[in-house]
């Protein structure tokens, strides 16, 4: 009895979920264009709910909610990548590259975060 016990509390103490919120530097994002073309590919990336995606055009950042236990962070920077931007130190492909649209091609120069003086 003691043993059917010890076994039931394990099995109901394992986890089946393990939610984490990473940020993804993805230094081509640069407007609503590019944040639709992302948010597409993640929609597609399993346990990564879309409606939880953030994107900071500012810092060039993507923050993305997902379970740990189902998916690696590295799933989901090669999705980006293979959406055409470069996520993190995964480089972008370059056919999915081509087919963007062209407000994400154009050569705009990153907006780096500068704080307000005091």
């Amino acid at each position: 009895m003691i043993a059917v016990l010890l076994v039931l509390a394990f099995v109901s103490s394992c986890r089946t979920r393990d939610i984490r919120v990473i940020q993804i530097y993805v230094p081509e994002m640069k407007n609503k264009a590019c944040e639709d073309v992302i948010l597409k590919a993640l929609s597609t990336t399993p346990t990564v709910d879309p409606a939880k995606v953030q994107f900071d055009r500012v810092h060039r950042t993507v923050t993305v909610e997902y379970d740990s236990l189902s998916l690696s962070v590295k799933n989901i920077e090669f999705n980006i990548a293979d959406a055409g931007f470069a996520a993190n130190s995964v480089p972008a492909n370059q056919e999915a590259r081509k087919k963007l649209p062209p407000e994400c091609l154009t050569d705009e120069k990153p907006t780096l975060f500068v704080p307000a003086s005091k």
